[in-house]
């Protein structure tokens, strides 16, 4: 007897629902995915720039007494380690590693802007770093030095993206600390960077581990 194969064509109407499930699902998913690599790769990047900062900090201390640079901003502080005049490499860091890419400090215009601008002063928007002030390099190695922005001088957090102090939504900061370690660390859940088991919250008139106050970028 003849034996008749018939050749199957197409899909069954199961098999195209659960592929249109799965596509749905996967669509889904992907832009929290693509969020959340996007999020790393400019975490990985601001840590690098903050690391090289500090690390301009602590060369500027050994120069001057074991005092970090002052000013009523961190924009100010951070403006004495830029180059003061043709030629000269300051402390081997530029304004490009002031911005962070997303926050709220720092607009991507204002980035464009500063590429062709005064290369010796930070000024408003050029940087995203906030710093504690009045400390030296003697001081506890645990306490933060530059870190990202806050909303407020009281070192608080914002959950939202599009405000200052937000830019990673009340999840972690970026901060190097007084012994030169630089990390990305969890917020507490008061949304303040933590010291020792303790919220870094700066109240008005005291003062942050003796350290002084916050200066804001």
């Amino acid at each position: 007897m003849k034996r008749t194969i018939q050749l199957r064509s197409g899909f069954t109407l199961i098999e195209l629902l659960v592929v249109i499930t799965i596509i749905g699902i996967l669509a889904t998913l992907a832009p929290s995915a693509i969020t959340n690599v996007i999020n790393a790769a400019n975490q990985t990047k601001a840590l690098s720039n903050a690391r090289n900062i500090g690390m301009a900090l602590k060369t500027y201390a050994t120069d001057n007494d074991g005092a970090f640079p002052a000013g009523e901003t961190a924009s100010a502080a951070f403006s004495k380690l830029l180059p003061k005049e043709a030629g000269a490499s300051g402390y081997g860091v530029n304004k490009k590693q002031f911005f962070v890419k997303g926050s709220a400090y720092t607009p991507a215009s204002k980035q464009q802007d500063s590429n062709t601008g005064d290369q010796k002063t930070i000024t408003e928007g050029e940087n995203h770093w906030a710093m504690m002030g009045a400390l030296d390099d003697v001081g506890s190695g645990r306490w933060p030095l530059i870190f990202d922005g806050p909303s407020s001088a009281e070192g608080k957090y914002s959950t939202k993206k599009g405000e200052k102090g937000g830019v990673w939504e009340g999840k972690t900061a970026i901060l190097v600390r007084l012994d030169g370690s630089a990390t990305k660390e969890k917020l507490s859940d008061n949304l303040t960077i933590q010291t020792d088991g303790q919220d870094n919250v700066l109240k008005p008139g005291d003062s942050w581990a003796t350290g002084g106050k916050v200066l804001m970028p």
